[in-house]
């Protein structure tokens, strides 16, 4: 292999997507000397009726004394954290100027995240989505979970439309707890109506990071010839000359940014805005690193 590893061309030749969550953590992990995640321990949730091939040695056997039927222990593992992925996968997500286009960057990053994760014995759980969910694989802490996972990211294509705010409602019920909850996606939707559910989440003492991804041309459109524009969510098109529109397309993508991370920060959300082309070992070391520099801020208060 040649070339930075990490670097989004390179990534994009690696097929396979374990091998590159593989590549990009144990990467990152032996420069940032920890992870931030740790610990694990195991709480007892409730019981149900014995059935043939069940373990014996969760009987309860006081249960049993009490009412002569057998009933086994159901176990949680209970760990640092417990994380729902949510992933874009809605149509603009598949563009791409050069090398690797956004959904590829997001699915990689997911993958990285949730290798680590796992490696710490934390629960990671997968919602893909478009305008509506795609898949749910509920949180899991064993590193079998980690193939589910990766089988699920590599076979996910892109298409239609984003609704993130009613993806977003249809789990307010079902993310109860204290939960870690991570949006990769370009967020080509309604800002405002996002921040709103999340703070349902919040409500419930949920911690909320966002993680925007954007191709650089989408950053810079710099676009010099006479273009043919297609939606890629959609029917329209257009066919424009650039220069004659980049002074208003870049005031308004600035202003949609600017108002996008000061919404997060009055709602204490963790934004992160990722351009498609950074090598992905910098975007999760600056990351990881700012995580536990917070973490160890807040062993100390």
């Amino acid at each position: 292999m040649t070339g930075n590893p990490f670097d989004p061309v390179t990534l994009s030749k690696i097929a396979n997507m374990e091998l590159r969550a593989r590549l990009l953590v144990d990467g990152v992990l032996s420069g940032i000397h920890k992870s931030p995640y740790t610990g694990s321990c195991i709480e007892f949730l409730e019981h149900k009726e014995y059935s043939p091939g069940n373990e014996i040695k969760h009987i309860d056997w006081k249960v049993l004394a009490k009412t002569d039927k057998y009933y086994v222990k159901q176990f949680e593992e209970e760990t640092n954290l417990r994380c729902y992925l949510f992933l874009d996968t809605s149509g603009s997500m598949g563009y791409k100027s050069t090398g690797i286009s956004k959904f590829e960057y997001a699915a990689t990053l997911a993958a990285s995240l949730s290798y680590l994760l796992l490696k710490q014995s934390d629960l990671v759980g997968l919602i893909s989505f478009s305008d509506r969910v795609l898949h749910y694989i509920p949180p899991r802490s064993r590193i079998a979970h980690l193939h589910t996972l990766l089988n699920v990211l590599t076979e996910l294509k892109t298409a239609g439309k984003s609704n993130i705010s009613a993806v977003l409602n249809d789990f307010i019920e079902k993310i109860g707890r204290r939960s870690l909850i991570i949006i990769i996606s370009d967020f080509f939707d309604h800002v405002k109506e996002i921040i709103h559910q999340l703070k349902h989440f919040q409500f419930k003492k949920n911690e909320v990071i966002l993680f925007h991804i954007l191709d650089p041309y989408e950053l810079t459109f710099p676009f010099e010839t006479v273009t043919f524009f297609e939606s890629m969510e959609d029917e329209r098109h257009i066919l424009a000359d650039p220069k004659s529109m980049k002074e208003q397309y870049l005031s308004e993508m600035n202003s949609f940014l600017e108002q996008f991370k000061q919404s997060c920060l009055e709602n204490q959300i963790d934004y992160w805005l990722i351009d498609s082309s950074t090598p992905m070992d910098q975007a999760l070391i600056k990351f990881l690193a700012r995580r536990e520099s917070s973490l160890q801020s807040v062993h100390k208060t």
